[in-house]
């Protein structure tokens, strides 16, 4: 095999790998974490800050918690509770509060305390606090 074809399949075997979806546990997911920011990118391009927090609890709902400071925000604080369930690897959880559709997040990226969860087609960029 010439050097083209083996960096190639070189190349391509570390585009998968960086790919790879991270399996999440009930574990891995419980507590607060932080939204950071939210993009339709993977590499957080064009994001967007937020100040949201989202609890998981052992009893499968989550809340999250938003605010805004701004002067003109029409609601200094949101508060919505949702149910969510982790199903091999991945979280299933409702779309929008008092909605019965769900939704499918993979955790894109796991190290330690900093996860990146995809939901449809928005990044989560999330700290653990």
């Amino acid at each position: 095999m010439g050097f083209k074809s083996t960096l190639a399949l070189l190349l391509l075997s570390f585009s998968f790998a960086a790919n790879a979806d991270v399996d999440l546990t009930e574990a891995d997911i419980l507590g607060s974490w932080k939204i950071d920011a939210e993009s339709l990118h993977s590499d957080a391009r064009d994001a967007k800050e937020l100040d949201t927090v989202w609890t998981f609890k052992n009893d499968g709902t989550m809340e999250g918690v938003s605010s805004d400071s701004q002067a003109h925000a029409r609601v200094g604080e949101f508060r919505a509770t949702i149910n969510y369930r982790i199903e091999n690897g991945k979280m299933i959880k409702q779309a929008a509060p008092g909605r019965s559709r769900n939704e499918t997040c993979v955790a894109i990226e796991k190290d330690g305390p900093k996860m990146v969860l995809k939901c449809s087609s928005v990044y989560f960029f999330m700290t653990k606090k």
